[in-house]
């Protein structure tokens, strides 16, 4: 999975801090280069004797200028460490910022795609329709053949005068494993399913995938099918879990909203 919401999150604060920490590491890095070359530079120096132009510098050919050239190159890598430094600032600053605001704004596009899908009104029907129409295994005494038989019954239910092909709880279901598929897949590949994502989402999700987990690993299996909706199943047993870890004794109210 790659970034997370926070780590896309466009926080000036963040940005100079964390772009500050990686200027000073890259000094630090620069530092340890620099003091590595003078330490060969230093070893490799008495051979410079030989050189026509150090002969002609020094009084005889086994001498050197230690003082003029240790001068010169104190200056020089003095001025390029804080050369370099300020090459990094300027050119990293501004870059990390920009590229911080363009992962906010995608953030927030993929965060305004869940969101419109959740909130449609047929997303909402379809929720409210599996809450009220198909118990949960615990329920049922957590006897599970007697909750699928509950769920068969309730999916493939027709009322009266219904002319559509297929049974309304049977669209109702596959219309919320498009969309759980959609918002797994989104979970998978662009977010971490850390905690901000799963605390927003997770009431819209886990108090539906309780409901009808089972049923879809049950379809999964008769089908043969291990990836049946496999990110729909990924994200949904996730919600469900982190939802009962943190808030055991939630109930459905049946006129909330």
């Amino acid at each position: 999975m790659i970034s997370s919401i926070n780590g896309n999150k466009f926080d000036p604060k963040q940005i100079r801090h964390e772009t500050i920490k990686r200027i000073f590491l890259t000094g630090l890095i620069s530092l340890l280069i620099f003091c590595i070359s003078l330490v060969l530079i230093f070893s490799l120096f008495p051979f410079t004797t030989s050189f026509p132009a150090i002969k002609e510098l020094t009084e005889t050919a086994e001498v050197v200028s230690w003082v003029s050239l240790e001068g010169v190159a104190s200056a020089l890598s003095l001025s390029l460490i804080i050369a370099g430094l300020a090459f990094a600032f300027i050119e990293h600053f501004p870059r990390a910022i920009q590229q911080r605001r363009e992962g906010a704004v995608a953030c927030f596009e993929i965060y305004k795609e869940v969101y419109d899908r959740l909130t449609d009104p047929e997303a909402l029907v379809t929720r409210r329709w599996i809450i009220t129409n198909i118990k949960t295994p615990e329920e049922m005494g957590s006897d599970k053949q007697s909750w699928l038989e509950h769920c068969r019954h309730q999916l493939n239910d027709r009322p009266e005068n219904w002319n559509h092909e297929r049974s309304p709880g049977k669209i109702y279901l596959k219309r919320i494993l498009n969309l759980f598929d959609f918002i797994g897949f989104v979970a998978r590949y662009y977010w971490n399913m850390d905690d901000d994502l799963v605390e927003w989402m997770s009431p819209s999700v886990a108090k539906v995938w309780e409901r009808i987990s089972l049923y879809v690993e049950d379809e999964a299996e008769r089908r043969n099918e291990p990836d049946f909706y496999d990110t729909a199943r990924e994200f949904g047993n996730h919600c469900v879990q982190w939802r009962r870890a943190h808030y055991q004794d939630s109930v459905i109210i049946p006129d909330g909203t």
